[in-house]
């Protein structure tokens, strides 16, 4: 199993946009098959800070995730939205 975080920090002019689209890839990635969860998150420290965390159960979702139309279509826009940004992927150890 592969987990994944994506952290984003949003500036407040561009909040509404970003957590519309947040909103559209969660309603559609929880439906993809190979998704174990898929939750959007906010830092309690930080309110500018919003995580995806996403749990597949395998690279081969992963990629069907990256590949989806609806990933391909609303990603591009989140980047643009997005001050920062960084990715880690886990693998499950327990």
């Amino acid at each position: 199993m592969i987990v994944l975080i994506a952290k984003n920090k949003v500036n407040k002019s561009n909040l509404e946009e970003f957590l519309s689209l947040a909103q559209i890839m969660v309603e559609n990635t929880r439906k993809e098959a190979g998704c174990l969860y898929y939750d959007f998150v906010q830092d309690k420290a930080d309110e500018s800070l919003y995580y995806f965390v996403e749990k597949y159960v395998d690279q081969a979702a992963v990629d069907a995730h990256n590949n989806s139309s609806y990933f391909q279509t609303y990603i591009p826009r989140i980047r643009e939205l997005r001050d920062d940004t960084s990715l880690t992927s886990c693998d499950v150890v327990f």
